[in-house]
């Protein structure tokens, strides 16, 4: 259809453009996912943030991950696989961004603060809309049945073919009885 054909590049477009920030230039996202590790780290049992090195390069295959995943979307390979990819992808991302663990409105550490809590509020908004539409385009079946569609009809037709199976036998046996 020529909606999906036009709607799957533009969807897949913020996957891949923030993928691709990722690899290019990791160090902002190193800067909020050990920003945001740190605050989780006081108020659950996490272990220790990994070292700056070994985060950058999690950024970037993550990144990587992200970019692959939505050009296979935007190109129609496997967009199920490349939408529930790009659904689970995107989670950490919305971890990273939530603004619930940041310090409260006024008790920050000046007016700035209320900026960084809105943008953080905003990205996380953002994330949590990507992860629905990803959701929603990993579920799109174009058309075609469904699994569970084809699992049912298969019942029925299976047991059609064992009642057909059945009633030649017994007209089979009803002749041999008549002649």
């Amino acid at each position: 259809m020529l909606v999906r054909r036009i709607a799957r590049p533009l969807f897949a477009a913020v996957f891949v453009a923030e993928g691709l920030d990722a690899v290019r230039r990791p160090q902002a996202h190193v800067d909020r996912t050990e920003a945001a590790w740190q605050r989780l780290e006081k108020r659950t049992d996490l272990p220790p943030a990994p070292p700056t090195a070994r985060l950058r390069t999690f950024v970037r295959a993550h990144g990587a991950a992200m970019t692959l995943a939505g050009a296979m979307l935007a190109l129609g390979k496997a967009p199920r696989l490349a939408a529930l990819t790009l659904a689970v992808l995107t989670l950490p991302a919305a971890a990273v961004n939530q603004p619930f663990t940041s310090p409260k409105a006024g008790h920050g550490d000046g007016p700035g603060e209320n900026l960084q809590r809105r943008v953080l509020r905003e990205r996380f908004v953002r994330n949590l809309s990507m992860v629905g539409g990803a959701l929603i385009a990993a579920i799109d079946t174009e058309g075609r049945p469904g699994l569970t569609w084809r699992v049912q009809h298969a019942r029925v037709d299976h047991a059609a073919h064992d009642a057909r199976k059945a009633v030649a036998s017994s007209m089979k046996d009803a002749r041999k009885a008549i002649s």
